[in-house]
């Protein structure tokens, strides 16, 4: 079959941030629909200790992964897919450095060469003092364990090492509570920085490169999902729920119960549910039943669990668009009514993990 060739994006500047757009949308459909991204681990408010930082993140819920490591790492630029490049509206929500995986070239006939070389490109962009994050799973699953670990980040690594830029690796685990839930919690564990090594004297490029690439797989299997199967796994996050509604960190919960499994499934605690919480969250629902349901709707044609989240973001953002301005016209008729439900509606947004999914608000 003949591969067609795609013109490269242009390119971001060299050691910039996303577009300000990609930035924008993600902190509003990341507000919208999670009921709290939360940081922690090592650093709450991750400060920059080096001119560049290199991040080497978890790759658990789709595309919306980057959304997660931006709430801690604003200025991040990151390696994405070119298969959110040649969907129009992906291509808007989504920005990045493309590259072309072996199953991107079967399924959109593209070549590798039709875009930059990605590793030269993340050096660059860590020359020039940005932050990059990067997936090395290449691509995500909502398993019980990664996907192998590729590469692409000790190269980089090893080339930066090599020439001397000064830059930080920094691991990042992504956790979400529920990961097809709408208002359910997600939390940004950030690991510590990973002490590089330098080369050895007379050491093969290959060997060093391997060397860097079991120092990133440990600092990443300490920070993320990595349990021995799916049973384990499911018993690890229902005890993680169970301490998340005591109060703790969900992450920091799961990594703990991972490295010591409990026997049985924990029943989470029930939370207190206030009178008015139905009232409140059918005034919600009320309000935005459209881009609700369009977004329910949407989320039932994801091939898997990691990519509903995705599914549900572009289907409900899409129907927002038109429904937005039917608020607001309804708002000029109705003015009344409409001032009445909007406080309600507010509330059972704030609301809903705790009514629905028994997270403290």
């Amino acid at each position: 079959m003949p591969q067609t060739d795609t013109p490269p994006p242009n390119p971001p500047p060299l050691g910039q941030p996303l577009p300000w757009r990609v930035r924008a949308l993600a902190a509003l459909l990341r507000g919208f629909y999670f009921g709290r991204v939360r940081i922690t681990g090592a650093r709450s408010q991750p400060a920059r200790t080096a001119a560049a930082r290199l991040i080497v993140t978890s790759h658990r819920n789709g595309a919306i992964d980057g959304y997660l490591v931006l709430r801690a790492f604003p200025a991040a630029t990151g390696l994405i897919s070119v298969q959110l490049r040649k969907h129009p509206v992906l291509r808007w929500m989504f920005g990045g450095i493309v590259v072309v995986r072996d199953k991107d070239r079967a399924r959109f006939r593209v070549r590798r060469d039709a875009f930059s070389d990605p590793i030269a490109a993340g050096c660059a962009q860590l020359r020039g003092s940005g932050d990059l994050m990067v997936f090395p799973e290449g691509s995500s699953e909502w398993g019980h364990r990664p996907l192998p670990y590729q590469r692409g980040a000790a190269r980089m690594a090893r080339l930066l090492l090599d020439e001397g830029t000064p830059f930080e690796l920094v691991p990042l685990g992504l956790h979400y509570a529920r990961p097809d839930a709408l208002r359910s919690r997600a939390e940004v564990l950030v690991g510590a920085p990973v002490a590089l090594p330098p080369r050895l004297p007379d050491e093969p490029e290959r060997a060093f490169e391997l060397r860097l690439h079991a120092l990133i797989t440990a600092a990443l299997d300490a920070v993320s999902v990595n349990c021995p199967d799916a049973q384990t796994f499911e018993r690890v996050e229902a005890e993680a729920r169970r301490q998340m509604a005591n109060g703790a960190s969900y992450a920091q919960a799961l990594i703990a119960a991972q490295n010591a499994p409990p026997a049985e499934l924990a029943q989470t605690p029930r939370t207190r549910r206030w009178p008015w919480d139905a009232l409140a969250v059918a005034g919600f629902c009320l309000l935005l039943a459209p881009i609700l349901l369009v977004g329910w709707l949407a989320g039932r044609k994801a091939d898997a669990r990691n990519t509903v989240t995705l599914f549900r973001m572009v289907g409900g953002a899409l129907m927002a668009l038109a429904w937005l301005p039917c608020l607001a016209l309804l708002a000029w008729r109705f003015p009344l009514p409409l001032a009445a439900l909007a406080p309600l509606a507010a509330l059972g947004w704030w609301r809903w993990p705790q009514f629905v999914h028994g997270e403290r608000a």
